[in-house]
């Protein structure tokens, strides 16, 4: 009876009250891929949940919401996976320039057929890993939101990807730097410290590998040298450190949100 009302409760909730959007927001939980109408135009998604966490995130929360300094800017978005952040961009701030990196080719389909169909033209896709240098990486993917480079999965063969040197694109004044890229995210912004005074707001997801030496700290202290405040959000952290051994993407222990602004 009890499982009779809950699920009652669960239709009334999200079917009767609710509207067609959030109802087709809400089933996308349950669906490996799939499609939705953003801003009037056809989303495509390859893993509902993932879509409905970051949408979730992005537009409802307004996670990189920020002030902008320059109608005619530029945004560097590293890590695009699917769209949602591009998109966020492009319509939020339509008179700036989104350089999209994301080299992922389970995602990528979906990411080009997203800019086409939401008609993003300030977007400019680089399939591409960001990086030190500019060569040849392996690239490892859990098909969802965990694509990094030279860090493997287990029982996976890497495919090989490009690279660019991200440091190369500071070089001019940047209004938002993105980086959500499951990893090498400390040392591809120490090798870019010296060019970060170009950069007014910078968005990074650090990552803590389970087996190997943490370096937020680190990373902070990049950014307080080069003139940054930051504010940390918990992205993923364990409910008992002490205790538990819960990893996200076999290798990650933690993963904290970092927004730098500068005064």
């Amino acid at each position: 009876m009890k499982k009779i009302i809950k699920n009652l409760y669960k239709y009334s909730k999200y079917y009767f009250w609710k509207t067609s959007f959030q109802r087709a927001l809400f089933d996308s939980v349950e669906k490996e891929e799939g499609e939705i109408t953003l801003f009037d135009n056809k989303f495509y998604y390859h893993y509902g949940l993932a879509f409905y966490d970051t949408y979730r995130e992005i537009f409802e929360n307004c996670m990189y919401d920020f002030k902008i300094n320059n109608s005619n800017s530029i945004i560097i978005d590293c890590g695009s996976n699917m769209g949602l952040s591009v998109l966020y961009f492009s319509k939020k701030y339509p008179s700036s320039v989104i350089i999209s990196f994301e080299p992922d080719e389970f995602v990528l389909p979906f990411l080009e057929k997203n800019i086409e169909s939401q008609d993003l033209k300030n977007v400019v896709l680089n399939k591409k890993a960001v990086w030190i240098e500019e060569t040849e990486l392996k690239f490892y993917t859990d098909k969802g939101l965990g694509g990094r480079v030279e860090k493997e999965y287990n029982n996976q063969k890497p495919k090989m990807v490009e690279s660019v040197r991200l440091r190369d694109y500071l070089d001019k004044p940047i209004e938002m730097l993105k980086i959500d890229i499951e990893g090498p995210e400390y040392i591809i912004l120490k090798d870019c410290e010296d060019v970060l005074f170009n950069v007014s707001y910078i968005f990074i997801e650090y990552h803590s590998f389970y087996d190997e030496e943490q370096h937020l700290d680190d990373l902070l202290s990049i950014l307080k040298r080069q003139g940054f405040r930051y504010h940390l959000k918990q992205s993923f952290s364990r409910k008992r450190p002490f205790i538990d051994t819960k990893l996200v993407n076999e290798k990650f222990d933690m993963a904290i949100n970092i927004f730098a602004y500068k005064d």
